[in-house]
């Protein structure tokens, strides 16, 4: 269901980002010694993250997220009337 591969993907990415601020942070604190090819990696990807106001995120991300929950409930509602179409048909028993 693309709704819970949404959640891992989303659940993932937070975790990634954990680990890195856990290094940036201590990097800052003078725990880790700096890398600058870590640090050019994190600037690179952070670079390639698109600036978005907040609120224009918010609206996109719910929009898109409506449309996958739509999809994903014609998809029962479709796989649900398959079934009692079947179930229908064995039951008087039409066949082909």
């Amino acid at each position: 269901d693309k709704a819970s591969l949404l959640q891992v993907s989303m659940t993932q990415l937070h975790e990634l980002l954990d680990s890195v601020l856990t290094y940036v942070n201590d990097v800052v604190d003078g725990k880790v010694p700096p890398d600058p090819v870590m640090g050019r990696k994190i600037t690179d990807a952070l670079a390639s993250v698109p600036r978005i106001r907040p609120e224009v995120f918010e609206t996109l991300f719910h929009d898109k997220l409506q449309d996958l929950l739509m999809v994903t409930y014609l998809s029962n509602i479709t796989k649900t009337q398959l079934m009692v179409a079947e179930k229908l048909t064995a039951t008087l028993g039409i066949k082909d």
